[in-house]
C-alpha cells in the first residue's frame, strides 16, 4: 500500500462475481458441479434429453474517496464464461420447487423434490440492469481490511430481488455481510426466461471488497467572494418568492427562498451583472463588485407592473355572447388611463359603442340607447346606480373588483329586463396571505381598505370612502349659487368570503349616499319661477348573500339573494319634487351542467320584488325625449300624486353552449319574464355563435367570425304607467338585436375587433295628443353602426388602444312620418389611449376623445305670455341641429418615489 498524503485521493475497488444461475422450478448447477436430480425423484426417467445451465459472472468496480467518503460506480458487465451439463427432465416429470445449499467455496449440493410438472429450458439469463454500490464499512477503511461475501439472490419474474441469503460469510467483524446484503436488495435485473416465458430464478452472487489507494494532486482552491441579498416588492415590502436571479456575465442563476433571499457562493473577484426578471414586476439590472473573502449583501425593491401585485380586472367589451371579445385590463392599465382617475368602471366609457354623457348626466348611453334602457348590476343583481353624482366616481373601489362584464348588445339570457346594454361588476375574493391595509386620497375623496384572512378558509374586506368636495366649494363666492349642503358622497363595503371543498359562501354589505342642496339666487329671465333651493339625494344599501355548490365534476349550483333599499329624491323649492323610496329583494337560482367539452347547459330562475312609495309633483305630462323643451315653468300644468306600490316580476332562462366542431360554438337560449304590475309576459329567444377561421401554430384562435340575434324586453318608467301622469295600461317595450363581427390577432400584443350592429325598437312608449291616455306603445326606433377596437396589450413599456364608433340612432313617435335623431345621438366617437414607461421611475400617458355634438332643437321665435310675464319659445324641427363637436385631451405623468 502507498502511504496516504495530505492531498490524496484513495479508491476502494469491490469485485462482484456472479457464481451460478439456479432456476426455481428447475434442477440447478452451482460452481460447475453436476447435480443428478434424477436420483432424487421417484418418477424420473434416465432417457430424458440433456439441457444446459449457464454460469454467469458479473463484475463491478467502486472507487471510494477516503477523505470525502463519496463513491462513484461503474456499471457492471455480464458475460457467459462457463457451460456445464446437468440431467434434466421433461416438463411433465419435474417438481415445481428446487432448493440449493452452498456449503463452501467450490462445492455445492442440491436437493429437489421432483414431480412430473413444469420442467423447461433456460432460454434467457437475467442481466444486471441497476447496480447499487455497497457502503464500505468505515472501520474496515481505517484498517484497510478486504473481504468477500457470497449471497444467494431470489429474483421474481420481473427481475426484482425479493430475498437475499448469505451463503458464505466474510467472517469479519466489520459488517461486510450486512453491507453487501443491503446493496443486493436494491439490484434490478432483466427477467429470466424459461421456454421463452418470464420466470422466477435464484442466482449466486459473490461481492468482493478490495482496498486500493491512489495519489492524486488536488488543485489549490482560489480565493472567492459571495453575493447574497433580499428581494421585496416596492411599496408593500412583501418578500418575493421563487424569483429567478441571474448573473448574466457569469452564466449563473439561482432562486429566492420563502423569505425572498438568494445567495451566490464561490464567485471569482470582479464585477458581476445582476438581472431579476419577473412577469409581475419590472426587470431590474444592477452591477455589483465581488471582493475575495468578503460577502456582498444587497437589498432590491422590485416595482410591480400592477399596484395590486396580483390584480387584474376583466372588462368584457362588445360581447355578442359568452367568451366573446374579453378585454382583460391589469390594475396598472386601469389606474393609469388618463382621465379615469384610476376608476375601473369609468374605463367602460372608453370602449366602443359608449357615447359621451353630458356633464351631470347619469347612466351610460350604450349603442344609441336611452340611459334608462341599460342596466347596472353587481354580481348580476340590479342596482339603480354605479356612479356618484352621475359620473364623478363609481360607488365601488376598483381594488375590490374582480371583473367588469360589459354587454353593449346581444347579451345572453341570464340577463333580462333591459333593451340596451348591461354592465355587471363582480367583487373579488379578499386576499388570503396576510392582513393588508391601504389608504388613498385624491382631489375628490379619501378612502381606506382593510382585508385579509379570518381563518384557513375565510377572508374579509372592509372599505370606506368619503368626498371632501363640500369643503373645497365652501370657499367659492355665493352671489349666484349658494350651497346649503355642498355636494358630498360616501360609500362603504364589507365582504366576507368562505370557501372549503365543494362549497363557497359569500356575504356582502355595501351602500352609497349622495346629497346636494343649493340655492339659486338669480333665475334666468325667461324662466323666473326656476329659483329657490334645489335638493338632490340618492342612496342605496344592499345585503347580498350567495352559496355556490359544486355537486359533481359536471354539475354545479348557484343561489344568491340581495335585499336592501333604494332612495331617490329631487326637489326645486316647493314647485317641483320627486320622491321614490323602495324596498327591494332580488333572487337568482341556477344550475350548470357541463356534459363534456362540447356541451354545457345552464338555466335558472330570477325574481325581483319591490315594495315602495312614490310621491310626484311634476308637469303633466312630464317632458320626454324627442319633445321640444324650454317651456317656462310658470306656463305648465303642475300635478301632484302620492301612492304606495308593490309588484313581483319572476323570470326563467335557459342557455346551451354547444361545440359541434372544434371551431364552431353555438349558444342558443331563451328567457321568459312576467310583469305582474302590467300583466304582460315577454318570451325572448336568443342565439349567438362564434366560428374560428384560422389558428396559430399553438392551436390558439387567430381569426374568428361572430354573430348574434335576439329579442329583449323591459318595462316603461314609473311615471309613464302612473294613473295621474301616464297610462297604466301600457305594456312592455321590446327591441331586436342583430350583430356580426370579426376578430383577428396579429401577434401576442396586437389584435383588432370589428362589429357591425343593428337594433330595431318596437312597442316603445310614445307621447300622444290625448289628455286621458297621454302615452301608447306605438313608438319605434332604429340604431345601427360599426365599432372598431385596435388594442396593443400591456408590455414592459407600452399599452394603448384605438376605439372608434360610427353610429346613427333615430326614433319615431306615434303619428310621425319620418325618423328623427335621438337626443343623445353621436355619429362619431373616437378615443385614443397611450401609456409609455420612460424609465423605472417615469411614465407618461395621454387620452384623446372626440365626439360629434349632440342634436338640439333650434328656436325660431317666441310669443309673449302676458299672464305670466314670460316669452314662450317657438321651436323648429326637433333635433334638427347639433351643438359643436366635443374634444378632450388628458395627460398624465407618473413618478415613482
Amino acid at each position: 500500500m502507498t502511504q496516504a498524503q495530505p492531498l490524496t485521493k484513495q479508491s476502494i475497488t469491490m469485485k462482484k462475481l456472479l457464481l451460478c444461475l439456479t432456476l426455481i422450478y428447475t434442477p440447478m448447477t452451482v460452481w460447475s458441479q453436476e447435480t443428478d436430480v434424477s436420483r432424487r425423484s421417484n418418477n424420473a426417467e434416465a432417457s430424458q434429453p440433456e439441457k444446459k445451465n449457464r454460469k454467469v459472472e458479473a463484475k463491478a468496480t467502486t472507487q471510494v474517496d477516503s477523505q470525502n467518503k463519496k463513491s462513484s460506480v461503474k456499471e457492471p458487465t455480464t458475460e457467459t464464461i462457463v457451460e456445464t451439463e446437468a440431467d434434466t427432465h421433461s416438463a411433465k416429470e419435474v417438481s415445481p420447487q428446487a432448493k440449493t445449499d452452498i456449503e463452501g467455496e467450490g462445492s455445492s449440493s442440491a436437493q429437489a423434490s421432483v414431480q412430473a410438472e413444469n420442467s423447461g429450458q433456460l432460454t434467457k439469463a437475467p442481466e444486471l440492469l441497476n447496480f447499487v454500490d455497497a457502503e464500505y464499512p468505515d472501520s474496515a477503511k481505517a484498517d484497510k481490511v478486504e473481504a468477500a461475501v457470497v449471497m444467494l439472490l431470489t429474483l421474481d419474474d420481473k427481475g426484482k430481488v425479493t430475498e437475499v441469503s448469505i451463503q458464505k460469510s466474510s467472517k469479519s467483524p466489520h459488517a461486510f455481510d450486512e453491507a453487501a446484503k443491503q446493496a443486493a436488495l436494491q439490484f434490478t435485473f432483466s427477467p429470466a426466461e424459461i421456454d421463452g416465458k418470464a420466470a422466477a430464478v435464484q442466482i449466486a452472487f459473490k461481492y468482493e471488497f478490495t482496498y486500493t489507494e491512489e495519489v492524486t494532486e488536488v488543485e489549490q482552491k482560489a480565493e472567492t467572494g459571495q453575493l447574497s441579498g433580499l428581494i421585496v416588492e416596492k411599496g408593500t415590502r412583501t418578500p418575493l418568492v421563487a424569483l429567478t436571479v441571474r448573473l448574466i456575465d457569469r452564466e449563473l442563476e439561482t432562486y429566492t427562498d420563502a423569505q425572498g433571499r438568494f445567495v451566490f457562493e464561490d464567485l471569482a473577484p470582479g464585477k458581476v451583472k445582476v438581472e431579476i426578471n419577473d412577469e409581475a414586476h419590472y426587470t431590474l439590472l444592477d452591477i455589483q463588485k465581488i471582493t475575495a473573502k468578503e460577502e456582498n449583501i444587497v437589498k432590491y425593491y422590485l416595482e410591480p407592473r400592477s399596484v395590486e401585485g396580483d390584480g387584474s380586472i376583466t372588462v368584457v367589451g362588445r360581447r355578442a355572447k359568452k367568451e366573446v371579445a374579453k378585454r382583460t385590463l391589469t390594475m396598472e392599465e386601469i389606474r393609469k388611463i388618463p382621465g379615469t382617475q384610476g376608476d375601473a368602471l369609468k374605463v367602460v366609457q372608453n370602449l366602443p359603442g359608449v357615447a359621451r354623457i353630458p356633464f351631470g348626466g347619469g347612466g351610460l348611453v350604450i349603442r344609441g340607447s336611452n340611459p334608462g334602457d341599460s342596466g347596472s348590476t353587481i354580481n348580476r343583481h340590479f342596482i339603480p346606480l354605479v356612479f356618484h353624482f352621475g359620473g364623478i366616481r363609481s360607488i365601488f373601489p376598483s381594488e375590490l373588483l374582480e371583473s367588469i362584464e360589459f354587454y353593449p348588445g346581444n347579451f345572453t339570457p341570464e340577463f333580462g329586463r333591459y333593451t340596451g346594454g348591461i354592465v355587471d361588476a363582480r367583487f373579488r375574493r379578499p386576499k388570503e396571505d396576510r392582513i393588508h391595509a391601504r389608504v388613498e386620497a385624491d382631489v375628490f375623496d379619501a378612502g381606506v381598505l382593510l382585508e385579509g384572512p379570518v381563518s384557513e378558509n375565510a377572508t374579509f374586506a372592509i372599505a370606506g370612502r368619503r368626498s371632501y368636495i363640500d369643503a373645497a366649494l365652501g370657499a367659492l363666492p355665493d352671489d349666484v349659487i349658494s350651497f346649503v349642503v355642498a355636494p358630498r358622497y360616501y360609500d362603504y363595503q364589507a365582504l366576507y368570503d368562505w370557501k372549503k371543498g365543494k362549497h363557497r359562501v359569500r356575504l356582502y354589505f355595501f351602500g352609497s349616499d349622495d346629497k346636494l342642496q343649493l340655492v339659486i339666487n338669480d333665475p334666468a329671465e325667461n324662466n323666473p319661477s326656476l329659483q329657490g333651493t334645489i335638493e338632490n339625494s340618492t342612496s342605496l344599501m344592499r345585503l347580498y348573500s350567495a352559496w355556490d355548490y359544486r355537486i359533481s365534476s359536471k354539475l354545479s349550483h348557484h343561489l344568491s339573494i340581495a335585499t336592501g333599499q333604494n332612495h331617490l329624491e329631487f326637489a326645486l323649492g316647493d314647485q317641483l319634487s320627486f320622491l321614490n323610496d323602495v324596498n327591494v329583494v332580488t333572487v337568482r337560482d341556477e344550475l350548470t351542467w357541463k356534459k363534456n367539452k362540447q356541451f354545457t347547459l345552464r338555466g335558472g330562475f330570477e325574481g325581483e320584488a319591490y315594495l315602495g312609495r312614490i310621491k310626484l309633483k311634476l308637469p303633466q305630462p312630464p317632458q320626454k325625449e324627442g319633445q321640444a323643451g324650454g317651456t317656462p315653468l310658470s306656463t305648465l300644468d303642475i300635478k301632484q300624486t302620492e301612492r304606495d306600490f308593490q309588484f313581483y316580476n319572476p323570470g326563467l332562462w335557459i342557455e346551451a353552449q354547444w361545440k359541434p366542431s372544434p371551431d364552431l360554438l353555438l349558444i342558443p337560449g331563451a328567457r321568459v319574464d312576467v310583469d305582474t304590475y302590467l300583466g304582460d309576459i315577454a318570451p325572448d329567444p336568443r342565439l349567438n355563435m362564434r366560428y374560428t377561421t384560422s389558428r396559430d401554430q399553438e392551436g390558439k384562435a387567430k381569426s374568428t367570425i361572430k354573430a348574434g340575434v335576439g329579442r329583449y324586453s323591459q318595462r316603461p318608467s314609473p311615471d309613464e304607467t302612473d294613473a295621474t301622469y301616464g297610462n297604466p295600461d301600457l305594456l312592455l317595450e321590446h327591441s331586436a338585436h342583430f350583430s356580426l363581427g370579426y376578430e383577428h390577432r396579429f401577434n401576442q400584443n396586437l389584435d383588432i375587433d370589428v362589429i357591425g350592429f343593428y337594433k330595431h325598437l318596437y312597442g316603445s312608449v310614445s307621447p300622444i295628443d290625448d289628455p286621458v291616455l297621454r302615452y301608447d306603445n306605438n313608438g319605434s326606433g332604429r340604431i345601427y353602426g360599426l365599432e372598431l377596437l385596435l388594442r396593443h396589450n400591456l408590455t414592459s413599456r407600452f399599452f394603448g388602444w384605438v376605439s372608434y364608433t360610427l353610429m346613427r340612432s333615430e326614433r319615431k313617435n306615434t303619428g310621425d312620418q319620418e325618423y328623427k335623431l335621438f337626443s343623445l345621438d353621436q355619429t362619431h366617437i373616437l378615443t385614443l389611449i397611450a401609456q409609455y414607461k420612460l424609465s423605472s421611475e417615469w411614465e407618461i400617458g395621454a387620452r384623446y376623445r372626440y365626439t360629434t355634438g349632440n342634436p338640439q332643437t333650434p328656436y325660431v321665435g317666441a310669443i309673449y305670455d302676458a299672464d305670466n310675464d314670460v316669452y314662450v319659445p317657438l321651436s323648429g324641427a326637433v333635433n334638427s341641429a347639433r351643438v359643436d363637436p366635443f374634444q378632450q385631451l388628458d395627460l398624465r405623468l407618473d413618478r415613482w418615489i
